[in-house]
């Protein structure tokens, strides 16, 4: 089977050539150019593109995707991005991938190797080779609180520090909660748990088990949490973490529901990616540095092709404020 031809832009040749060697390891054939002005092509055919936005180089965004296929995917590569700017790269239906600083390398190489081969599930794929993955499932409130702590054991074990400890707790419980309550449907597509208030949730089972899988290195502590539903759209995920990165003196659990645990998983881990095949799964993927806390440095939502179109627009603030409340967010 023929490489699949990737396009690779920076004005840093440095840099172009890393990014180069990650899409060359991730088994693509690369064509490398410097700036988006030196392609001439009025449309660019190649179907994933990785573009540095190095300082004045993010202005050259727009004149990029203006050129790109409806259904091309790009991953933008940045030395430095607060949320606020990975939320503005993200827009675009075409980008959605941002890879910043360190993670340079390593994410440029997983991000493509996903995209070019299509198997997007895994906590495995942000992991060294051979690294021990642990297993938890459940379907109820009580399964999660044992999770969690099975969870924050073995990170107490592992010898991560206390608050990366207190960021993987919050995280995973805002994960379970999300995939036990916001994503189930029932067959006509009604939220299951839509009539049912949070404080009488505990009491319910999910009608499909959720998954937890973690795991630890030397240098990180990683989660990965699954339902069964595959609804969270990329639209969902952006509007609700622009409303709270908006209104950050006026966000609450009451009225951001879901909607404030995805900005308050954006804010506590280095790397944030979805997985979602439409109808059958949503994965969430984590991880944390065993050091000092460090931002968002690896962002991603991978759509699997099968059904794709039922993700192209999910519940917003707005939307969800219509229906009578915002808690429901459509999976995660």
């Amino acid at each position: 089977m023929s490489k699949r031809r990737v396009l690779a832009i920076s004005s840093d040749l440095d840099q172009l050539r890393r990014i180069v060697a990650g899409l060359e390891r991730a088994g693509a054939e690369v064509d490398a150019v410097r700036s988006v002005d030196a392609i001439a092509a009025e449309v660019i055919p190649h179907r994933y593109v990785f573009f540095a936005a190095n300082d004045g180089d993010a202005a050259q965004l727009p004149a990029l995707t203006a050129k790109l296929r409806e259904r091309a995917h790009v991953t933008v590569v940045a030395r430095h991005a607060k949320l606020a700017d990975l939320t503005g790269y993200l827009r675009d239906d075409r980008v959605n991938h941002v890879v910043v600083g360190d993670e340079l390398d390593n994410g440029v190489y997983v991000t493509a190797q996903k995209l070019l081969t299509g198997d997007i599930f895994g906590v495995e794929k942000y992991l060294p080779p051979g690294t021990p993955v642990h297993y938890a499932r459940l379907r109820d409130f009580d399964g999660r609180g044992r999770a969690i702590q099975t969870v924050l054991d073995f990170a107490e074990e592992a010898k991560l520090r206390r608050q990366v400890r207190t960021a993987i707790g919050q995280v995973c419980e805002e994960l379970l909660m999300n995939a036990l309550y916001d994503a189930p449907v029932d067959a006509d597509g009604k939220p299951v748990f839509a009539d049912v208030d949070p404080h009488d949730r505990k009491d319910s089972r999910s009608p499909r088990p959720v998954s937890i899988r973690y795991a630890a290195t030397e240098t990180l502590f990683a989660i990965a949490v699954r339902d069964r539903f595959g609804r969270l759209a990329k639209n969902t995920v952006l509007s609700y973490l622009e409303k709270c990165i908006h209104s950050p003196n006026q966000i609450d659990r009451k009225t951001y529901g879901a909607g404030l645990g995805l900005y308050l998983v954006a804010n506590a881990a280095a790397t944030y990616v979805v997985n979602v095949a439409a109808g059958i799964a949503t994965e969430v993927v984590c991880t944390f540095d065993r050091g000092a806390k460090s931002p968002l440095r690896l962002v991603g939502m991978f759509v699997h092709p099968g059904n794709a179109e039922q993700l192209k627009s999910g519940p917003t603030p707005e939307t969800a404020a219509g229906q009578g409340g915002l808690e429901r967010l459509g999976g995660g």
